[in-house]
């Protein structure tokens, strides 16, 4: 009697070895998907703060730093102040300023807010009466260890034609934020944003 052998369907070692390399393929381009989508979310990301940072440090100025607390918190900035002055460069391109506020009492007859590039920081120091904060205050971008903004250009001038007498002032911001390294040129791509505005003291 004779016995027929059938043949079991299986895969062969080579079509092994062929289902392993395309699997190896796809992975290999899904992690290079993932890691392109992960690098463009994170830019994203540095952009969208870096927007939203630059823009509530000029509404900082303009509006005020927070002076005090609880019932006696006050903001002091451009809107509020009386009158300014322009350190070392005649209302003309100042890298800093110097608001007055309206003197409350006789106690607040030498109040002022100074506002000034020191490096990539915009800073800010005060004196409220007798108080004043113990180091000067970091406005933008706040210190940190990873990647952070920096500022490029902060510059104040008088916007108004009056001599001697400031009313409105102009304010630009440069800042920009490190995206990535280029390999192929060995430079760093920045994304810079630009804000410049025009901004008016206490109406007398």
């Amino acid at each position: 009697m004779i016995k027929r052998i059938h043949s079991q369907a299986g895969f062969t070692i080579t079509e092994l070895m062929v289902v392993i390399a395309i699997s190896g393929f796809l992975m290999a381009a899904a992690a290079i998907g993932f890691s392109t989508f992960f690098s463009k979310f994170e830019e994203m990301n540095r952009i969208m703060e870096l927007q939203r940072d630059a823009f509530n440090c000029m509404q900082t100025i303009k509006n005020g730093i927070p002076i005090g607390s609880g019932a006696g918190l006050k903001f002091q900035g451009i809107a509020t102040a009386d009158s300014v002055k322009f350190p070392g460069n005649l209302s003309s391109n100042s890298e800093s300023i110097i608001l007055y506020p309206p003197p409350s009492s006789y106690l607040h007859l030498n109040d002022f807010i100074r506002i000034y590039r020191e490096g990539r920081y915009v800073r800010a120091t005060y004196l409220d009466g007798t108080v004043s904060p113990p180091s000067p205050l970091y406005l933008f971008p706040k210190p940190s260890r990873g990647v952070y903004p920096e500022v490029t250009k902060l510059r104040f001038s008088q916007a108004n034609t009056d001599i001697g007498l400031t009313r409105v002032v102009n304010v630009e911001l440069e800042a920009r934020v490190l995206l990535k390294k280029d390999r192929n040129y060995y430079k760093n791509v920045y994304k810079t944003v630009k804000y410049a505005t025009r901004m008016t003291l206490a109406l007398r």
